[in-house]
């Protein structure tokens, strides 16, 4: 797969957090968008360094590692942005690790949210409907058969908490623990200790798997 030029990559990252050229250049402190316009589309414009740079930050790059900034990222995946994840991904040299994918039932908040890890990055792609997007295909697309891929069952009032835009990286880790892989066999005792250990109730782990 070609590795995305940078402009391109802000251009399909502004997709991926649903704004526009003018939403991006005013969030960058950049008063004619029309140089932000031109620039992704790789044209000559009068985008300076510093101005790139804000941009950059507002699309939750960093510069210096050419990846995404450590925390939270907030993506919306629909019919026409899907395409644009498999190629950020690999530009960006973000392949997940570890992936979640949340379920809730019918409800004001209801609906499916997958959560892509790796390292000190979340990626919380939201899912809009009708999307015709299959989420748990398109988990095992974008990663190694050997990743793995939790599915839960969350609470109406879960899944809100996953929808606040304030929802920070250290509390979504408390709301969707880091999964953790281990090369042990692993047994019903270790399974349960681990439970445990997490302060996951049994009975609270089988709510959540629709038990």
């Amino acid at each position: 797969m070609e590795t995305l030029s940078l402009p391109v990559l802000v251009d399909s990252l502004r997709r991926l957090l649903a704004l526009s050229v003018r939403e991006l250049a005013q969030r960058s402190g950049i008063t004619a968008s029309s140089n932000l316009r031109e620039w992704v589309r790789g044209l000559p414009s009068r985008l300076s360094l510093p101005r790139q740079d804000r941009v950059l930050a507002v699309v939750g790059l960093d510069r210096e590692s050419g990846g995404l900034r450590s925390g939270m990222h907030r993506w919306i995946l629909d019919g026409e942005t899907i395409s644009l994840l498999p190629p950020v991904l690999e530009t960006l040299g973000a392949t997940p690790t570890a992936m979640t994918l949340a379920h809730s039932g019918p409800g004001l908040f209801s609906g499916q949210m997958l959560l892509l890890s790796r390292e000190n990055v979340r990626i919380l792609l939201e899912i809009r409907e009708p999307s015709g997007v299959d989420p748990a295909r398109l988990a095992r697309s974008l990663a190694p058969a050997s990743v793995p891929l939790r599915e839960i069952l969350l609470a109406p009032s879960e899944m809100a908490r996953l929808g606040d835009p304030d929802l920070s990286a250290d509390h979504l880790d408390i709301l969707l623990p880091p999964l953790r892989t281990s090369s042990e066999e692993w047994t019903y005792e270790r399974l349960f200790e681990r439970l445990w250990a997490e302060g996951i109730d049994p009975s609270e782990a089988a709510r959540r798997l629709g038990f």
